[in-house]
């Protein structure tokens, strides 16, 4: 843990003291606290003192809620069985905020929560030099400069193609030149992302900065690696669809003998301790037009105790993560919060409901999991994104350290104080659902899995061109990192490894 916090505060350009770091070391949730106390600090303040973390402990900083909860190891693991997995919650997205604040503050508080957070980790890059406020560019000589905005518009110029940029920071609104076929026009500009850009100003009055770079908050490619130093593996799924009458019982039925070690590769099923599920655990009520036609179960309770009954199903030796999706029985804006108490108490003892999305640790490596409603925006907006390719979409999430930036699109937007849609700190594993696909992919030794789904195709989604790739579950082991495959939807489960 010592390595990882000082690898977290030199991803965000601070040195942290050694009695800052034993004091964080003691605290019983280190890195919420680590998270807390950079929200706290301006992004120019380069160290982190013992005095810093003693006046976040005296301010009851440590009170915190769900972002806070530390999980331990299932009780009803038997003693004499294989060694029980941990889970710990690290931040859960959602964070409601004070009651009562009009829309428009409430909106402002969000988009400078995303400002602040990303300008932190993109502050002291050294591909940024002489970072300065946009409303300071000038004429001052030909020199170069940089500057930290959020995308406002993107527009281009008739004659030559050429981009124009209106980002805007704390000082306010700017524009700025992106020239055609330059290096910095290579990608695409998505609204409200947050950028660092090199720029070259003038010295003609009015004449707009020229852009020469661009630099991402993205992932680091040189980082430390959490590794989980007890031989278990993770197993995620995503989209159950639990009362629909495309729900796939059969291949349910296949992965719940795997999983009790009766069916294929029973050592692989063994060495499994969690269980993730990315959202959509049922099918819910009235979220497409006529869905009513397609429900087996039409009452949104007895949806969530049929959900119940399923995850009894598996071994009670298991920790069982579910968060919701756009189909739950949540507010549909996000951040989502965690199912309501009346439904998490229908679950089992053995699964925790936290929100969409949250960052956790198994076993000690870090997981971000998030069901994925933003592709809904990011592939109309990515040339070339697809459905079918939902980890291409989620490399461009880890560049922008966003999961959902786009505000007034598809995806709803909850006006909380501090944007739980920004990827920080950086995971081992990013895993979606939503796509109703399969995939497994690898940016910047992140482990990214898009974890299919566990219902047939509906007319719905024949009408949207979506084609799901159903009944797969990813499974990684966590002292390595290696992920597989594992088809259930087959009249035979397809595992690797299972003797013929």
């Amino acid at each position: 843990m010592r390595e990882d916090l000082v690898s977290y505060f030199g991803a965000h350009h601070k040195l942290v003291e050694d009695e800052a770091l034993q004091l964080l070391l003691a605290a019983p949730q280190p890195m919420t606290l680590s998270r807390r106390l950079l929200d706290l600090t301006s992004p120019e303040t380069a160290f982190v003192t013992r005095e810093m973390v003693e006046a976040l402990l005296g301010s009851g900083g440590m009170e915190v809620s769900r972002s806070g909860a530390v999980l331990a190891r299932h009780p009803g693991a038997p003693a004499d069985g294989p060694q029980p997995g941990t889970f710990s919650l690290i931040a859960d997205g959602f964070a409601p905020g004070p009651p009562g604040r009009a829309p428009l503050e409430a909106y402002g508080a969000l988009f400078a929560s995303r400002f602040h957070q990303l300008e932190r980790i993109l502050r002291g890059r050294s591909d940024l030099p002489n970072v300065r406020r946009i409303a300071e560019l000038g004429p001052r000589g030909e020199r170069t400069a940089s500057v930290i905005g959020m995308v406002r518009e993107v527009r281009r110029t008739p004659a030559k193609n050429h981009v124009i940029l209106t980002v805007e920071d704390e000082s306010g609104p700017g524009e700025l030149l992106v020239p055609h076929g330059s290096a910095a026009a290579a990608g695409v500009f998505l609204p409200d992302e947050v950028v660092g850009l090199t720029v070259r100003t003038g010295t003609e009055p009015g004449r707009i900065p020229l852009v020469t770079g661009v630099v991402r908050p993205d992932v680091a490619i040189s980082r430390s690696v959490r590794r989980s130093e007890v031989p278990h593996a993770a197993l995620f799924l995503s989209d159950l669809h639990i009362g629909s009458r495309s729900f796939l019982d059969g291949p349910w039925s296949q992965l719940i003998e795997f999983l009790r070690e009766k069916g294929p590769n029973p050592e692989l099923a063994r060495r499994i301790a969690h269980v993730v599920i990315a959202g959509d655990l049922v099918d819910g009520i009235g979220i497409y037009p006529n869905q009513e036609r397609d429900l087996a179960i039409g009452d949104i309770y007895e949806q969530y105790r049929e959900l119940a009954r399923r995850l009894a199903e598996l071994p009670d030796r298991l920790q069982i993560v579910v968060l919701p999706g756009n189909h739950d029985a949540v507010c549909p804006a996000e951040p989502q919060p965690a199912l309501p108490k009346g439904i998490e108490t229908l679950l089992p003892s053995n699964v925790h409901s936290v929100g969409n999305p949250s960052t956790f640790a198994l076993d000690g490596v870090v997981i971000e999991a998030y069901h994925g409603r933003g592709f809904d925006d990011l592939i109309p907006a990515i040339p070339g994104a697809s459905y079918s390719r939902p980890t291409e979409v989620m490399k461009r999430m880890l560049a922008m350290r966003h999961l959902a930036p786009i505000y007034g699109g598809r995806t709803p937007l909850a006006p909380l104080p501090r944007d739980g849609l920004v990827i920080d700190p950086t995971p081992e594993i990013l895993v979606t659902g939503h796509a109703h696909t399969f995939g497994i992919d690898q940016y910047r030794g992140v482990l990214l899995l898009n974890a299919s789904t566990w219902q047939a195709e509906t007319e719905y989604q024949r009408m949207r061109n979506i084609t799901p790739v159903p009944a797969r579950a990813a499974v990684v082991d966590l002292t390595d990192l290696s992920a597989q495959e594992l088809d259930f939807s087959g009249a035979r489960a397809v595992v690797p490894g299972a003797a013929e």
